[in-house]
């Protein structure tokens, strides 16, 4: 029987992990869209998507996360 709190506290912060490192992959790549970092030399108005994917746009990853859980938008 003590288990089951054990496994589903486990389960819970592997749960709140994923979260996390989700909104901070989204933060990252919604923060270069909008700074423009990854404008596709060849054409101005597209996205360079193997940017998108690999750039930093804040020195630190909490720096994203703090940002995306203080500024909501409905």
């Amino acid at each position: 029987m003590k288990q089951l709190p054990w496994t589903l506290c486990v389960l819970a912060v592997a749960l709140a992990a994923w979260l996390a490192i989700a909104i901070v992959n989204v933060e990252n790549q919604r923060n270069a869209l909008v700074t423009k970092a990854c404008v596709d030399p060849a054409f101005k108005n597209e996205v360079d998507a193997k940017c998108l994917a690999s750039v930093h746009t804040r020195e630190h990853w909490w720096q994203h996360l703090t940002y995306a859980m203080t500024h909501f938008r409905s």
